[in-house]
């Protein structure tokens, strides 16, 4: 017969294992654009998925759909943001929510930002991210420059 000890070992470690298994999810994105190769990262997503970034970026607002997210705003920030120098601050999680806080380069600079990335995880896919940048005037006057220098062609 099993005690309430158990079920509550029991339970701890089911609760534990989701946190690892969805930790592992954000991770492979994480390690996707290190390598410069998201594109196996769409295995991961949710059906419902929606990415909630700041207005003021090309890439801003609220966008549903993982082929949006994947064709359409991850190419952009990408190309703005130099993952080589990329490094993780904090990394918790709890139940299915997991918080990121990156510093990471903006392209073509020597300046780091920092981005705080709240995700949201059903079923051990991603949900949604909610995206915070930290400090981002380096990465707007580096979009303004690129926007210049893209009018002038």
């Amino acid at each position: 017969m099993t005690n309430a000890r158990d079920r509550k070992g029991i339970a701890m470690t089911k609760h534990t294992d989701v946190i690892v298994r969805n930790k592992a999810v954000v991770r492979a994105y994480y390690d996707g654009a290190e390598r410069g190769d998201i594109s196996g990262f769409g295995g991961f997503l949710h059906p419902d998925f929606e990415v909630h970034a700041p207005n003021y970026l090309p890439w801003g607002g609220t966008h549903r759909g993982t082929e949006i997210f994947l064709q359409g705003i991850l190419p952009q920030a990408t190309k703005a943001l130099d993952f080589g120098r990329f490094g993780y601050e904090r990394f918790t999680a709890e139940d299915d929510h997991v918080v990121v806080l990156i510093r990471v380069g903006v392209a073509g600079t020597d300046a780091l930002i920092k981005i705080s990335e709240h995700w949201v995880l059903k079923d051990e896919k991603a949900l949604s991210l909610w995206v915070a940048y930290y400090e981002p005037k380096a990465l707007m006057d580096r979009l303004e420059s690129s926007a210049a220098s893209s009018a002038d062609c």
